[in-house]
């Protein structure tokens, strides 16, 4: 395999990398966004269930309602702790692979450099060439002697 189609083979490979990841970070932040929106309905919720509650006792309820109303705001909190953790991987999630994509884009911009670097270098080593064969003939040329 020649350098040429090794840096080929490398650059497909690094470009394909860079755009899986590009739809996976996409998705996860599609995924952070949901999550980010269930969390604030979830503290909505609460804050109206509170408000709720506490309207409730300031007219008299009952003790058992008083006492039902309070677990269901507890548990309510314990899923918005629950929500808030979820909303934390999530965000976790999200820099890491944005962090990949970045080193990953890198990559594939580096390989396009060197891709770049050796077409040229391919170029001037086919100009020398061709300018050493045109030396080569115009020395070996009777015609070209003449006007020397």
């Amino acid at each position: 395999m020649s350098r040429q189609d090794t840096l080929l083979y490398l650059r497909e490979d690094a470009d394909k990398r860079q755009k899986e990841l590009a739809l996976t970070l996409g998705r996860q932040r599609a995924l952070l966004r949901e999550v980010q929106n269930k969390l604030q309905l979830l503290e909505n919720y609460l804050a109206q269930y509170r408000e709720q509650a506490a309207a409730a006792e300031c007219v008299g309820i009952l003790s058992t309602q008083a006492m039902e109303m309070r677990n269901f705001i507890a548990q309510l909190e314990q899923v918005l702790r629950l929500q808030r953790e979820n909303l934390q991987h999530q965000e976790q999630q999200v820099n890491c692979l944005q962090r990949e994509w970045v080193a990953a884009r890198g990559r594939e911009k580096g390989l396009a450099t060197l891709a770049q670097r050796l077409e040229m270098e391919q170029r001037q080593l086919e100009l020398r060439k061709i300018q050493k064969e045109l030396d080569d003939w115009a020395t070996r040329s009777p015609v070209l002697r003449m006007f020397r």
